[in-house]
């Protein structure tokens, strides 16, 4: 038996099932919650755990699937013979995913638990890319020592090519766009500033009333970033008043 773990799923509603997994160290699960966004993604799923169970048994021996919930194991302070327990959070309208996962043990196997890792939509694939690229150098590591044999589904190249999948889903434009908005910067209006504003890709929108009692909105576009620019450097808008476009350009 290798590293025990379980991961407790929470929907946007708040309903919670707990699932447990024999193989449950980050360095797999992590690429595997990965896989199962990518996946949720590509195929226009709602991030639900109906969409989870669909992946988990079309891609057998990959995110836990045995069922704990209701039982002690699926406690958020338990402990027991487990390893690591992981907290995934779900949005189906937002299409958002929070992971964190909390290593139970210290140095000598004594329990000890600790968060690792906290992870959104926006950061999985990057840490997802890394770990496989852990994961790669232990199998040539290992593949150097038995003759350049890799170990049968440990094939260093294997999780190279699985890293280089990651990491052109992080740095995609969706994803991207997600980590821009995940990381804006809200800015308060003060006495001597009266006019709050938001930044977000480096694009400045302030949104005040002014003495005239007009409801001011103005995005400054000269530190868009480049990501977010057109070839002739414009950057794309689209301004909506109560759901419905004024403006696109």
């Amino acid at each position: 038996m290798g590293v025990r773990a379980v991961a407790t799923i929470t929907d946007q509603h708040g309903a919670s099932r707990s699932f447990w997994a024999g193989w449950g160290s980050p360095e797999y699960q992590i690429p595997h919650v990965a896989d199962f966004v990518a996946w949720a993604d590509r195929h226009q799923r709602p991030l639900t755990v109906a969409t989870w169970l669909a992946h988990a048994d079309a891609f057998p021996g990959t995110l836990p699937r045995v069922e704990v919930t209701g039982t002690t194991a699926a406690h958020d302070t338990h402990i027991g013979d487990l390893d690591y327990r992981y907290q995934l959070t779900l949005h189906e309208d937002s299409n958002a995913v929070l992971l964190r996962v909390h290593r139970l043990r210290g140095p000598v196997g004594e329990p000890q638990p600790r968060l690792v890792a906290e992870l959104t939509h926006a950061t999985l694939y990057g840490e997802a890319a890394r770990l496989c690229e852990v994961m790669a150098d232990r199998a040539q590591q290992w593949a150097d020592r038995h003759g350049g044999t890799p170990l049968p589904g440990n094939d260093p190249e294997e999780w190279r090519q699985r890293a280089a999948r990651f990491r052109e889903v992080h740095d995609s434009v969706p994803v991207t766009a997600i980590a821009a908005n995940l990381d804006s910067r809200l800015v308060a209006a003060t006495f001597d500033a009266p006019h709050p504003s938001i930044q977000v890709a480096g694009v400045w929108v302030f949104a005040y009333v002014d003495t005239h009692a007009v409801l001011r909105i103005s995005a400054h576009l000269d530190e868009a970033a480049q990501w977010l620019r057109r070839p002739d450097g414009t950057v794309p808008m689209r301004v909506t008043v109560q759901g419905d476009p004024v403006f696109e350009g």
